[in-house]
This record gives C-alpha cells, sequence and structure tokens, in this order.
C-alpha cells in the first residue's frame, strides 16, 4: 500500500514567521563583510620645495579609498604608530554611535602602539571621506575617501573617479593656531589679502570700512591661513588618462581641507551635479560650484576628445590651486576665477545695506519660513521609506551654483505629528584673540544641546561674524529648508555664510552624545563646537571617566603662551602673555639702557569681546628709586576699534588710556597710545617676516629712536 505524505495547513501567522526567518537568513547570508588595515605612522613629505614630516595612513597621503556596497558589514582596524593619541571619525556614515570615532565625546582615543577595530554596516550609499578628531591632525595629513556603491545605481556610468581636495602648510599646525591666537596679520600680508588703508582708499571704500569699525565690525575674511600648497589626491595637478573619449566618469569631489573653501570648474564648460554629501539630487547643469569645507559633490562627465581638459579647484580667497586634467591630448585650461573682493561690502556699508552682499548664496539661507517649517518625514537613519518621484523633465543650468538650486528627487518631509524642537544658534567670533563661540560661548563653557527621540529638531543657524562656517552634524542627515518644499535636499553640512541665516532640520531617531560644530578646523579648535544630547540616554561610564581625565577633552580651554620684544636705539620694550578663553597672565616691561625700568605683571579676566578686568602690579626704578603699587582696572574696546582702559591703584592715583593701531599700507603699521598722566607714545612698524619688524617710535619719556621688534 502507497504511503501518502500528510500535509497539514499553516496559519496565516505561520506563514509570515517563515517568511521573516527566510528574509532574515537570506539577508545575512547575502551581507558582504569587507575588512581594511588601517596604520597610522609619521611620513616624511615634500608639497612644496621642503622636507617636512607629516601623518599618513599606510603610508599615503591622503589614505586609501575605502570602497564598499550598500549593504556591506565593514570592520576597519585601525593601527596607531604614533606616539600620541589618535582617532578616525567616518565623516557622512550612519552608524552605531560608539564607532562615530570623536575621542571623549562618542569613542575612546586609540593610544599609543594600540588599535582599535570599527565594525558597523553601510546602511546608505554615496560619496563620503574620514579623517582624524584629535587636535590637528587632520591638517597633517591624516584624512581619505570612501565610495559605497548603491544596491541599485540609478545613474549609469563607465568609470568612478574620487577627487580628494586639501591645503597644505609647511609650518606646524599648533604654530599655526598660536599666530593667530595673538591676532598676527601676517597671514593675510602672505596670501595678498590683507586690508590696509592704501587699499581702502584705492577701492572708494573709507565710509563703509568706518562704519564697520564704528560698529567694531572686523574686515571680511575669506581664509584665515596662508597655505604653501593645495593639493587634488595629494598632487598640486593630476593627468587622467586612462580613459577613453566619450565615456562617462562619476567624478567624486571631496573638499577634506583644513581650512580652506574651493571653486570647482571644468573647461569644458557646464558640469552635470548629481549629488551632495553622499545623497542623490534632481541633476543640474552648472559652470561653478562653490564647495565647503567637507561637502562631497558628484558630477558626470564626458571624456573629451584628442584634449585634457582641466578640471580645477580654486581656493576661495584666489591664493591658489590644484587640478585634474581630463583625457588625452593637448591641455586646456579652466578660466581663472577673480579673487573675492572685499571693499565691495565695505561699499554696501557706505550705502547702509548688508543685504545682498554675497549674492544668491545669502538668500537662499534666509529661506524656510512658512509651509517648508511644516514639512516632516520619517526617516530611519535618514533614508528608509523614501519613493522615488518623477524628476524634471528637463536639467536646468545656472552659471554659478546656490544651495536653491538643489532639489532631493523623493519626499523628504518628516513625520506629522512630532513634537517640534527649536535650537537658535548664533554664531559669533572674536578675530583679535581668536575665539570662535555658539551664543558667544565656547565648546569648554557650554552645557550640552538637549534633544529627545521622536522629536522633529531645527536648528537655526545666525551667523554674526565676517567669515563662512561649513557647520557639520555627526550621526544625522538633515533638511536644508532652501525653498524646495517636501524635496528639501538632505545633507550632513551645510555653509553658513557672513551675516546670513541656515536653517536645517532633522528627525531626532539616534540615542547618546553626537557632536555638531564649524569644519574650519581652526575655528573647531577655537570653541566653535557642541555636544548634541538624547535625553535619557546613558553615557559609557568609562568614557565619562576618560573624558574628566583628559586634558584634551575641550579644545579651547588650552593655554597659549606668546610674546615680543622691542630692541631700540633709545629704549626697550616687551610684553609676554599666557591666555585661553577666559583668562591671561601677562608681563610688560619699558626700559632704558641706564637701568631705569617700568614692568608691570597682571592677571586679566576676558568678560566679553570688548570687556575685561584686570589685577596687577607695577614696579618701576628711576634714580636707584624703587617704588611699586597694585593695580586694579577695565579694558574697553570702544567703537573704530580704540582700546580704552582705567585703573585705579593703591596709592589712591586714577589713569585713562586710550590707544589704537592702523594698518597704513600691508606691511605698515601706525601704533598710538595716550593717557590722562601726560604720557604718549607713538611708533611705526615695517613687518619684515612672521618674526621681525623693522620700527621707529618716539615716546614721552625716553624720546625717539629705531630699532627691531622681535615676535615669539
Amino acid at each position: 500500500m502507497k504511503i501518502r505524505p500528510k500535509y497539514f495547513p499553516l496559519s496565516t501567522c505561520q506563514i509570515l514567521l517563515v517568511a521573516v526567518v527566510f528574509f532574515f537568513f537570506a539577508s545575512t547570508s547575502s551581507a558582504k563583510i569587507v575588512e581594511y588595515n588601517l596604520i597610522i605612522d609619521q611620513k616624511t613629505v615634500n608639497f612644496a620645495g621642503q622636507d617636512r614630516q607629516a601623518l599618513a595612513i599606510n603610508g599615503q597621503i591622503p589614505g586609501p579609498t575605502l570602497y564598499f556596497d550598500e549593504g556591506d558589514k565593514a570592520i576597519i582596524r585601525v593601527q596607531n604608530n604614533l606616539d600620541e593619541e589618535t582617532s578616525i571619525h567616518w565623516h557622512g556614515i550612519l552608524l552605531p554611535n560608539q564607532y562615530d570615532g570623536v575621542p571623549y565625546v562618542t569613542t575612546m582615543p586609540i593610544l599609543p602602539g594600540k588599535d582599535h577595530t570599527f565594525t558597523f554596516e553601510l546602511k546608505h550609499s554615496g560619496t563620503y571621506w574620514y579623517h582624524s578628531h584629535t587636535n590637528l591632525q587632520e591638517q597633517q595629513g591624516l584624512y581619505g575617501s570612501i565610495v559605497i556603491q548603491p544596491m541599485q545605481k540609478k545613474i549609469q556610468a563607465d568609470h568612478d573617479l574620487v577627487l580628494l581636495l586639501s591645503d597644505w602648510t609647511d609650518e606646524n599646525p599648533m604654530e599655526v593656531l598660536r599666530t593667530l591666537k595673538r591676532g598676527s596679520e601676517w597671514y593675510s600680508i602672505r596670501k595678498g589679502t590683507a586690508q590696509s588703508w592704501n587699499r581702502i582708499i584705492a577701492n572708494d571704500a573709507v565710509l563703509g570700512r568706518l562704519k564697520q569699525s564704528f560698529v567694531r565690525m572686523p574686515p571680511m575674511d575669506v581664509s584665515d591661513v596662508f597655505y604653501d600648497a593645495f593639493l587634488m589626491n595629494g598632487q598640486p595637478s593630476l593627468d587622467i588618462d586612462q580613459f577613453q573619449p566619450g565615456e562617462t566618469i562619476r567624478l567624486r569631489v571631496i573638499n577634506g581641507a583644513a581650512a580652506s573653501y574651493f571653486t570647482l570648474q571644468y573647461a569644458k564648460g557646464f558640469m552635470q551635479l548629481i549629488s551632495a554629501d553622499g545623497m542623490d539630487v534632481e541633476p543640474i547643469r552648472v559652470k561653478q560650484v562653490p564647495i565647503a569645507i567637507a561637502e562631497t559633490y558628484d558630477f558626470l562627465l564626458t571624456v573629451p576628445e584628442n584634449v585634457a581638459c582641466e578640471f580645477r579647484a580654486t581656493a576661495k580667497d584666489g591664493s591658489g590651486y590644484s587640478s585634474a586634467f581630463i583625457g588625452t591630448g593637448r591641455k586646456v585650461a579652466a578660466p581663472d576665477i577673480p579673487p573675492p573682493n572685499p571693499y565691495t561690502m565695505m561699499g554696501m556699508m557706505d550705502h547702509g545695506s548688508m543685504s545682498g552682499m554675497h549674492g544668491d548664496d545669502t538668500m537662499q539661507h534666509k529661506m524656510g519660513s512658512g509651509q517648508d517649517m511644516k514639512h516632516e518625514h520619517n526617516m530611519k537613519h535618514g533614508m528608509k521609506g523614501m519613493q522615488m518621484e518623477s524628476q524634471a523633465e528637463e536639467i536646468k543650468e545656472y552659471e554659478i551654483f546656490a544651495y536653491s538650486q538643489l532639489r532631493s528627487p523623493v519626499n523628504t518631509r518628516l513625520p506629522e505629528g512630532n513634537p517640534v524642537r527649536e535650537v537658535v544658534l548664533e554664531l559669533t567670533g572674536n578675530m583679535d584673540r581668536y575665539i570662535w563661540s555658539f551664543n558667544n560661548i565656547t565648546l569648554a563653557e557650554a552645557d550640552k544641546i538637549l534633544i529627545r527621540q521622536g522629536e522633529n529638531v531645527r536648528f537655526k543657524l545666525v551667523n554674526k561674524t565676517m567669515m563662512s562656517h561649513p557647520m557639520h552634524l555627526h550621526g544625522h542627515f538633515f533638511r536644508v529648508l532652501n525653498g524646495q518644499g517636501d524635496h528639501a535636499p538632505l545633507k550632513h553640512t551645510v555653509d553658513v555664510p557672513p551675516m546670513a541665516t541656515t536653517v536645517f532640520e532633522f528627525l531626532a531617531n539616534e540615542e547618546k552624545d553626537w557632536f555638531f560644530h564649524c569644519h574650519i578646523l581652526y575655528h573647531m579648535m577655537g570653541g566653535m563646537a557642541r555636544v548634541v544630547h538624547y535625553e535619557g540616554s546613558v553615557i559609557d561610564p568609562a568614557l565619562e571617566e576618560a573624558k574628566k581625565a583628559s586634558k584634551d577633552e575641550m579644545f579651547d580651554s588650552d593655554f597659549f603662551a606668546w610674546g615680543e620684544a622691542d630692541i631700540m636705539s633709545h629704549m626697550n620694550a616687551g610684553e609676554l602673555l599666557v591666555s585661553n578663553t577666559r583668562n591671561g597672565l601677562g608681563l610688560e616691561w619699558n626700559s632704558d639702557w641706564q637701568g631705569d625700568f617700568d614692568a608691570e605683571p597682571y592677571y586679566t579676566r576676558y568678560l566679553s569681546r570688548f570687556l575685561s578686568v584686570f589685577a596687577g602690579g607695577e614696579f618701576s626704578k628711576e634714580d636707584d628709586e624703587l617704588e611699586t603699587r597694585g593695580t586694579l582696572g577695565v579694558r574697553y574696546v570702544l567703537p573704530l576699534y580704540i582700546e580704552s582702559e582705567v585703573r585705579y591703584d593703591t596709592e589712591n592715583d586714577w589713569r585713562l588710556t586710550f590707544g589704537s593701531e592702523l594698518q597704513l599700507f600691508p606691511r605698515l603699521f601706525f601704533h598710538w597710545s595716550a593717557n590722562t598722566d601726560d604720557e604718549w607714545s607713538y611708533s611705526l612698524e615695517w613687518m619684515l617676516t612672521k618674526q621681525v619688524s623693522f620700527i621707529a617710535n618716539h615716546d614721552s619719556d625716553y624720546d625717539a629712536g629705531i630699532g627691531m621688534r622681535l615676535r615669539f
């Protein structure tokens, strides 16, 4: 007798359970593990004619490009062969908090001689990069690129090409920061961008500059640092000649510079922009694309026939560029871009208006009200749930790129009904002491920004400074409210131009702490950063203890020291200062060559950008008679940048002092001071090098003479 097998009917729940189990094992088995070993060590380089020590990853600058497919599991082992701690942040990648790579905020630092393994799944595709988040190591060479291919390619290209932009200085980056902290004009002199009075007069901007000075607004500055070289994949110039004419290239451009904005151009004219910060956008064709620090843009280009066309990245301040020549044959240069004219802004001050001074970009950043504020979208890690929608039939063309042109091909609105939290941050700074902050509070002094899971969080960034700031939020993509309604583009970094406002919003769907900061490296180190904290999250106790014990946990708490000495025919004088954000210890002195002197040690407490109080003593010797007294006083910066001081001493004497500095020519400065004790001094200084100046001085106590000023 033939035995028939028995079949048992399955319930709907059982069928669903089987399907879920099958899907789980199928997806698990299909996930590819991709492993990399990254070794951080020192390397001797010569980018600008002199051998210098740099930091390299696997012996190269930039580090190797890491290639993945969406859905891969990344296992990346980082070995630290330096004699100092280091770190790696995976910029723009959505990953577990513990692997984000910010030392003492999300991840333990990698100690000298130790290694750390990062393990995370690639939940999205696009062009990204990685870099050190320890001190100024990124400026020294610790950065590289990341390419994640999508599961389903929507745009086809014959080849992929990554161009990682960077800036290089032969100076030790910590010395660069110290130079900026002391308020030196040396870098603007080196770049030829010093806004001296002879240039102000020549550009018919006197009234505008006076108005700026009256409200104590510093001159507009595009970049703080003079760079010896600008690099593209570690070279000033590249020849891309391995592709055939007519083939298409997906050009993945990353601005990995420490402090340089660039403008991108192609010798053939229009470039087709298809992606921003790793996220697809509706394609546009554009001739010039400003790219802020830490942003990425993807373009489609066609390899030309019989010529090599230049793709050029020009530093926004006009101080240099790097190039890639695509194709073979005669080289065709991209058009030159004139450097920005800082005196245009002064002219607008002359006409009593600051609006519109930055062209299209400023107006784009002032959008974000009305219906745009109501759009909400449920993004699990910023991506899930999106459905592709029809794109515009025609590709629009623009001469110059602006954020308003970015449009997501998918609906990005946040989920309706969620609580809405608005965070208003003023971007503030003090160029004289090189301190950068939010709401005039630096990272070292600030509380965390508190948010809750499930909220729609809206950041309103109001730039009160005369510099652009590229703002980066770790662990999230956000909607830039640029007038595109439901199709606002997703980004992880956004530029905020001078005196402009930018608004972005995101779904709070993470936990723990995430870093938010200006991506100009020296601004971040100067204090323009915050920690965004999810309320109710528990931070790893070991991380909290390490943070308390670390001297480097708050960048701007560090003290910097500098000084100068004047050696002249009739006298000598000088100053030493050690200071951080709020505190300063100083010593000023002057003396003749017969042994008479005045010396004043003091402590200063900086209360605001313009106001400080001090206490100290005065020690003077004249005709072998030594006199001492204690002093208390207040210093305040008046309109027109006139420094005022009121002091009271233990001899019941009051004294009022005024003084100022004028940059007459790029290298020529005029200094003056006078007080109510009938003491006065004025001098001319010709800045020869960063460390040496020639000076001529006339002083009420020491007569007149000439000499040298030495800075150290």
